[in-house]
């Protein structure tokens, strides 16, 4: 898939920087196409402590990518390495998706994402404080979300909550975009989530309205 073009927005499945986040890996292997070049959508990998390897597994399988879910289970390899994982981005024949978790990476704490969709969304692991303390940074930082959230329907109001000296700021390092509806907000959940921002994995979630309205960003 090919993430639309902004100033932060890059190429993406993310699936490696992902896998990494658990451990890191002793082998990485993108399955491509011998005529093409082109990925066939499926990679296998193998960490350095074998234990990981469920951890991984169970953490990664059925996460939403895009418009896909990934697919992690231990790979059919034989003996020689009983501890490889296989990623693809469809079932294999016959073994449908789990349904998908709640996303956990290391150190960093995601609400559900299930349930039904509200006309809010969070997105997560995108700014860090520092980046919102300058004033330009965060005007480009803001432009930029607010231009790609757009793509996927009429943003309403955005909320980017800035760090204060001296005060705890609630929603700091998250963003919050609000939409007209939440079909449209589906729509940027499924097309975000597992993206790229400024070289991190985006998270996404949705967020409470009426919480939103009054400014409460807290968890």
């Amino acid at each position: 898939i090919i993430c639309p073009a902004g100033r932060r927005w890059h190429f993406c499945w993310a699936v490696k920087e992902l896998l990494q986040s658990f451990g890191e890996l002793k082998a990485f292997n993108l399955v491509k196409d011998s005529a093409t070049g082109l990925s066939k959508g499926y990679a296998f990998c193998e960490y350095l402590n074998v234990g990981i390897t469920d951890q991984a597994i169970s953490g990664l399988n059925g996460m939403q990518l895009g418009d896909k879910k990934l697919v992690v289970q231990r790979a059919a390899l034989g003996a020689k390495n009983p501890s490889a994982a296989l990623v693809s981005m469809m079932p294999p024949p016959s073994q449908p998706a789990a349904p998908p978790p709640q996303v956990q990476l290391p150190g960093l704490e995601v609400p559900s994402a299930s349930g039904p969709a509200t006309e809010v969304l969070c997105l997560m692991n995108m700014v860090t404080p520092d980046e919102l303390q300058d004033p330009s940074e965060y005007e480009e930082i803001y432009e930029d979300v607010r231009e790609e959230c757009g793509r996927y329907g009429m943003v309403k109001s955005m909320e980017i909550p800035r760090p204060v000296e001296g005060v705890e700021v609630y929603g700091l390092g998250k963003i919050f975009v609000e939409y007209h509806n939440p079909v449209d907000t589906s729509k940027a959940m499924h097309a975000l989530a597992g993206r790229k921002f400024a070289s991190r994995v985006v998270v996404a979630s949705y967020f409470n309205p009426a919480k939103y309205r009054s400014k409460d960003f807290s968890n």
